[in-house]
């Protein structure tokens, strides 16, 4: 993390590359530094980097300056009109910062695909938390790629090819979200959006070593139909816990574009100090579950995940270990049906309707859904939603939060598996672990990095709250990470 007592327009580019956002609007507010000098840096960086990477869809240099030009201004204006940062800062928290928007997030007046080049279609308003993030003051730099339907957990398309890990370019920056989990491990921006049906913000968060964040349900909003989706959510993704914190707070709370959105406090900001933290944590009980059930998660993932759980300790927290009566196998039918009933005649349509060329990956996955959903019957899935639901509810009973892996693999090859499905009639997507708590979709889970695997890719873990307790998993969050920090840590590029 840059040290913002010397982040000023004399810094060196690759400093400003990894300063947060909340070093951004400090330096900004001290006249250290101008929007303008950071944008202009990272959109070098971008430059430079991009054709390594190909994380991004398009780059939105005109306005980005435009914006950025504008938080000059507005900064100048303030500190001339004796006006306190503080009290600029409440009306836009993000005024002057770069943030990457998830290609499938409307901007207005630009095209949207999902990595489906038949399916284009020009957006003629803004999706509501980019909306939010505008009116924030944010800058939006670049936009990120996603794999097509944003329905896989690597990032590759027809139309935008491979996006690469910029900690090992061999594999995946995970998916759906992951051009914007690999964007922001490479320094394009502090923050980025994401969106969550199955992990795809957390898997990314993990395997680009960030931190993601999937709210409760409805409490971001979204855009119908899909919001109707139970299991999705638009998420916030950055370098560090606070500014995801910050970031949430401003995409976060009902709209009126989408009548399923529910008012939601913001949620508070956590002690850095260990002092402070360990007055706030000690006696606290938190779950660990190294398997979720009977998951075959790698021992790279495993011994992060108990050590970061052993590190709590530190802070008076009591672990204890526990895995709930959960089966993958169960899991990943329960999911694969509510897919099938909900998500995957949609995309089917849509190609159909298109005449739409995709890739194998897309095809086996709406063949799989449907096929489940075959078998198994709406109803039936609100049955065993409600089972899974229970089973968390009595492994987390007396805990403040759970800590489990985000994914059983530690890394996964940068292209798409050739064949979804394998001899057994597992889907690929069973290697990850962050379905359980789409099915249990009212628990907030906060996804921080955890250590570095054997490739080189960084390992993460899913700090799961109760029932729409955000701000639990964020106090451990920012516990993990003041114990074992991350944010200084970046690949070699």
């Amino acid at each position: 993390m840059a040290d913002t007592t010397q982040l000023d327009g004399s810094a060196d580019p690759n400093d400003l590359a990894w300063a947060g956002a909340g070093e951004l609007v400090q330096a900004y507010s001290a006249r250290r530094l101008r929007p303008s000098t950071v944008v202009e840096a990272l959109l070098s960086r971008i430059d430079r980097l991009e054709p390594r990477l190909n994380a991004v869809t398009e780059t939105l240099a005109d306005s980005a300056r435009a914006r950025a030009a504008e938080a000059d201004l507005q900064y100048a204006q303030a500190v001339d009109a004796g006006v306190a940062p503080a009290e600029l800062l409440a009306e836009r928290p993000l005024l002057g910062v770069p943030v990457v928007l998830k290609e499938k997030h409307d901007l207005s007046g630009h095209t949207v695909t999902q990595g489906v080049v038949e399916l284009a279609e020009e957006s003629t308003a803004n999706h509501p938390i980019v909306e939010r993030l505008l009116a924030a003051g944010a800058v939006p730099i670049v936009r990120s790629t996603v794999p097509e339907f944003c329905a896989a957990t690597v990032t590759e398309s027809l139309q935008w090819g491979v996006t690469c890990n910029p900690w090992n370019t061999e594999c995946s920056p995970g998916g759906s979200s992951g051009g914007s989990g690999a964007a922001l491990a490479a320094g394009y921006a502090p923050l980025a959006t994401g969106s969550d049906i199955g992990g795809s913000t957390r898997i990314p968060a993990c395997y680009c070593g960030v931190v993601g964040y999937k709210a409760p349900y409805a409490v971001v909003p979204g855009q119908l139909p899909s919001s109707m989706d139970w299991y999705r959510g638009d998420s916030a993704m950055g370098r560090t816990v606070d500014d995801v914190r910050v970031m949430h707070n401003v995409i976060a709370g009902q709209h009126v574009d989408d009548q399923l959105s529910i008012p939601s406090a913001p949620i508070n900001a956590q002690p850095r100090s260990l002092d402070l933290l360990r007055e706030r944590l000690a006696g606290s009980r938190v779950v660990l579950s190294t398997a979720l059930g009977d998951y075959p998660v790698e021992p790279d993932t495993v011994r992060a995940l108990q050590a970061s759980a052993q590190a709590l300790t530190e802070l008076g927290v009591e672990i204890v270990e526990r895995e709930p009566d959960w089966h993958a196998d169960e899991l990943m039918q329960t999911a694969f049906a509510h897919y099938g009933h909900i998500l995957a005649p949609s995309m089917a349509d849509a190609i159909e309707r298109a005449q739409a060329a995709v890739s194998p990956y897309i095809t086996q996955f709406v063949e799989h859904a449907l096929a489940t959903a075959s078998r198994i019957p709406l109803h039936e899935t609100f049955r065993r939603e409600t089972i899974i639901r229970d089973q968390l509810s009595t492994v987390m009973h007396g805990a403040i939060a759970l800590l489990a892996p985000v994914t059983a693999r530690t890394a996964l090859p940068a292209r798409a598996p050739a064949l979804s499905i394998d001899g057994h009639g597992r889907h690929y997507w069973q290697q990850q672990m962050a379905v359980p708590f789409n099915i249990n979709n009212r628990c907030p889970v906060l996804a921080v990095p955890s250590g570095i695997g054997g490739e080189g890719v960084p390992t993460g873990l899913q700090i799961v709250g109760r029932p729409y307790a955000q701000d639990d998993v964020f106090l451990v969050g920012s516990a993990l990470e003041a114990l074992r920090p991350w944010h200084e840590r970046h690949p070699s590029l």
